[in-house]
């Protein structure tokens, strides 16, 4: 009896190929953790050089050379023992302070933002105080109305109008036209 080389072959060959879900999971979790640790670099890489840079910058503002000192190579000749000192800055001989640097001051990236919003919540607090005022006035003039109507509402024990108020009503509106 001979094997055969069909079927079977193939499937033992797939079967090797295929790889089970936990070694699938592991190796997920191997690619994770490689891009966490690259980022973790990049991050580190970045912060190292915001912290040079800050360095470099005062180093340069005390007048002395960024990357000369102590913690930097040592040239040939010096020994452990001698010690560094800074270099002397050279004075102008018409300035006797030091060089003053202007302080730049940074944009404010939401500096359009915070002035449309500051006129957006003017416009909102007068169009509230044209509101209210329009609101009192409107109170007012419905309060003189009805004071109006019940003066003018009243009557005699007969049911006649009584022509004091009536009098004194059409003196008020002579009156107010007027003054127009």
């Amino acid at each position: 009896m001979g094997r055969t080389t069909g079927k079977n072959d193939k499937m033992r060959a797939s079967a090797k190929e295929r790889i089970s879900l936990e070694a699938f999971v592991h190796r997920k979790g191997q690619v994770r953790a490689l891009e966490e640790f690259k980022h973790r670099k990049q991050r580190k890489r970045v912060e190292t050089a915001k912290a040079l840079r800050s360095y470099r910058k005062v180093m340069k503002k005390e007048g002395f050379e960024a990357g000369k000192g102590a913690s930097r190579k040592r040239v040939e000749g010096e020994t452990s023992d001698s010690i560094v000192e800074p270099p002397a800055t050279v004075e102008k001989e018409d300035s006797t302070t030091p060089k003053e640097y202007k302080k730049r001051y940074k944009t404010n990236p939401f500096q359009k933002a915070t002035k449309k919003a500051e006129e957006h919540q003017k416009m909102v607090e007068t169009k509230k105080a044209m509101k209210e005022k329009g609101e009192k006035e409107r109170q007012a003039r419905l309060k003189e109305r009805k004071q109006r109507t019940k003066l003018l509402a009243k009557r005699t024990k007969r049911g006649q109008p009584i022509m004091k108020h009536m009098v004194d009503d059409l003196l008020h509106k002579l009156e107010k036209q007027n003054q127009r």
